[in-house]
Formats: structure tokens, sequence, C-alpha cells
């Protein structure tokens, strides 16, 4: 359920109807951090006594507990909020408030409904406060050591775990920020990638030294990471897909370290 409300969310973040107030963007757009214009307000957030107490609430539990804020509209035209005060306890859903700040329901969740039942525009969905700075999959991946743990073919569950030779010795990985990435084990490589939020990576990839690898495992994880299609991210380690996602790498971060 909350990948559903995000992907809404991001949609909603980029069309839909116009705000016709003077605060308004061009392209219906509302940055975060600038004025709301809603439910007859040029400055929802501020102006909106029982809004601005929620928000503060949620303030005070930033840290703690993810929480969103958005608008929308429905029944053809009526504006309301969608709060959702956990964003990582999907079970709990997000309260469905009219713009006096009475709640009309409760959306998705164990005990929620839909947009259709409440007749809210998906596409009018906006987030305009979040009490969390938003994280993205390139910098939870940039300046980590990932370890190349395994080879996994999904079709016949069969696992490879490379042998490098010497104890504590790895093939491995560093992703920068800026785009590049760096790895060794036997010889020193370099190259480039792109990520983007829907987990597609495009990696290029070469050996910069001359070094023979007898094993032959460092030819074999240059050949699946040029041919790189998508990325899994888990707590400690992730999975990068290739062959048409048939088989995959699992890369650990060094010592544990959270992704």
């Amino acid at each position: 359920m909350k990948m559903k409300l995000f992907l809404v969310c991001l949609i909603g973040a980029t069309v839909g109807g116009l705000c016709l107030t003077a605060c308004s963007k061009k392209d219906g757009t509302v940055p975060l951090g600038e004025k709301v214009c809603h439910c007859g307000s040029d400055d929802a957030l501020q102006e909106i006594g029982w809004l601005w107490d929620e928000v503060a609430q949620l303030e005070s539990r930033r840290g703690k507990e993810r929480a969103e804020v958005s608008t929308c509209r429905y029944d053809g035209g009526k504006e309301g909020f969608l709060i959702a005060r956990c964003i990582d306890c999907p079970d709990l859903g997000s309260s469905f408030v009219d713009c006096s700040g009475n709640v009309l329901g409760l959306l998705f969740g164990i005990d929620g409904r839909g947009f259709d039942y409440y007749g809210i525009d998906p596409a009018s969905v906006r987030c305009v406060y979040r009490n969390y700075e938003e994280v993205t999959l390139r910098d939870r991946l940039s300046g980590k050591v990932l370890e190349l743990e395994r080879f996994v073919d999904r079709a016949t569950g069969r696992s490879e775990r490379p042998a490098l030779g010497g104890e504590g010795r790895h093939f491995w990985l560093l992703f920068h920020s800026d785009g590049t990435v760096e790895g060794g084990g036997v010889n020193r490589l370099t190259g480039r990638y792109e990520l983007d939020e829907e987990h597609h990576i495009g990696i290029r990839i070469q050996t910069m030294t001359e070094i023979y690898d007898a094993t032959g495992w460092e030819d074999r994880m240059l050949e699946a990471l040029n041919e790189a299609i998508v990325c899994d991210f888990h707590s400690d380690h992730i999975r990068i897909y290739y062959h048409y996602t048939n088989t995959y790498m699992e890369f650990r971060t060094a010592e544990g370290e959270q992704l």
C-alpha cells in the first residue's frame, strides 16, 4: 500500500489541475517549502489552524516516524488533505480530511478504502510537507564499498560464490555520487553508471590494468555489470540483475554497513 500511495503522490506532483490562486506554479506543482494554495488559502500550511497544529505534531516526530501531508481533490472538485502519520507503517494508511479538519475516512491500510470509494482524483494528490529528508537511491548507493557475494540463477536456483584466493579478499565496487564507479580484486576497474528511482541501472565499466585472472570470475563480473538492467536494494546488500533479470549478482556492504 505504501508503494501505491508513493507512486500516486509522485504522479500528482507533476500532473493534474492548476492551482488558480496567485502562488501557483505554471505547471501546477507545489515544491516542498513553498506556499500551498488550497482550501481557499494562499498559504494553507501556515493559515489553516488545525493543519498548522497537525504539521507541528508531525514535525515533533522528525527522526522517529516519517510522515507526509498531501493535498487532493474529490467529488468533482472539493479540496481536502491526506495525512500519512507513518509512511513506513503501511497498515495504518492515511487520514482523508476535509478543509475544516473533519476526518472523512481512512485511505488504504488494513481498514481503509481506495481512491474510488472516496471519489478522490489520484492525479490531484500532491505532497506538500514531509518531516524527513528524501533520500534517493543514488544517495543510498554512493560512498559504500560493495563486495561481490555470489552469482544466482533464478531459474535453477544455482548459487555460485566467486573465489578470489586469500582470506578476506573480494571483488568489490564503489559507486560515487557523480556517476562514476570503481572497483577491484584482480585488476583496477573504472567506469560510469546511471540509476533512476525506478531501480533501472546501467553500468559501463572496464579494466584499467592487465593482470591475468586465472579464475575467470572477474571477466564474468565485468560482463554481467555491463549487461545490468535493474537493481534491488536491501538493508545491507544489493542485487544487480542482468540477462533479462534471469540472473543476478549479490553485493554486500563491507562490515554490514546499512544502505
